[in-house]
C-alpha cells in the first residue's frame, strides 16, 4: 500500500491535532520593529516539558513499519532545517486508514495524545532535524510501541 503525502492544513489535520503556521490577519501586538500573533495552536501538557531533537535519514524506500504513541501527552514536531512527512494513524484505526502530511519550514503540528505515529521523512534533502516538545520524561513513561503491515508513503 502506497499512502501520499499531502501538504498540512488546519482543516485535514484537525482529527489527528494541530497545525501552527504563519499567521494571517491582525497581529496581537505590534510596534515598529516587531508583529506578535498569540494562540495559533493550544495544547494541554501536566507538569515540566521538554525539548528534543530527532534526527531522520532519507531512505531507498519510505517504508513504515512501526507506529508509537504517548497517551498522557501531545507531542509537537517543528522542522529545523528541511520539511518532512509523518505518518499518522487514529486509535484502533487499520493501517488502510493511515495518512501522512508534509510540514514545511515555518510550520509545526500538535499530535494530539494517543494518536499513532511514526518517525518524520526528510522532504528534499538526505537527513532532516526537527524538534520534538512533549512532557518531560516521555521517552521513558509513556511510549507505546506497535509493529504495523508495512505501508509506503510517496513524498
Amino acid at each position: 500500500m502506497v499512502i501520499k503525502a499531502q501538504k498540512v492544513s488546519r482543516k485535514k489535520f484537525q482529527k489527528f491535532g494541530k497545525l501552527a503556521t504563519n499567521p494571517v490577519g491582525q497581529p496581537t501586538s505590534e510596534g515598529v520593529d516587531y508583529k506578535f500573533w498569540s494562540d495559533l495552536a493550544s495544547y494541554q501538557i501536566e507538569g515540566e516539558t521538554e525539548i528534543g531533537i530527532c534526527r531522520v535519514f532519507r531512505q531507498e524506500q519510505n517504508l513504515i513499519k512501526g507506529m508509537e504513541r504517548h497517551l498522557h501527552t501531545p507531542e509537537i514536531l517543528i522542522p529545523i532545517d528541511a520539511p518532512f512527512a509523518v505518518p499518522l494513524l487514529l486509535g484502533d484505526a487499520s493501517e488502510k486508514e493511515a495518512m501522512a502530511f508534509r510540514v514545511d519550514l515555518g510550520q509545526a503540528i500538535v499530535i494530539d495524545p494517543a494518536v499513532w505515529h511514526g518517525a518524520c521523512l526528510p522532504v528534499g534533502k538526505k537527513e532532516s532535524s526537527y524538534f520534538v516538545i512533549f512532557r518531560r520524561k516521555t521517552p521513558f513513561t509513556d511510549v507505546e510501541k506497535k509493529e504495523i503491515i508495512p505501508f509506503e508513503i510517496k513524498i
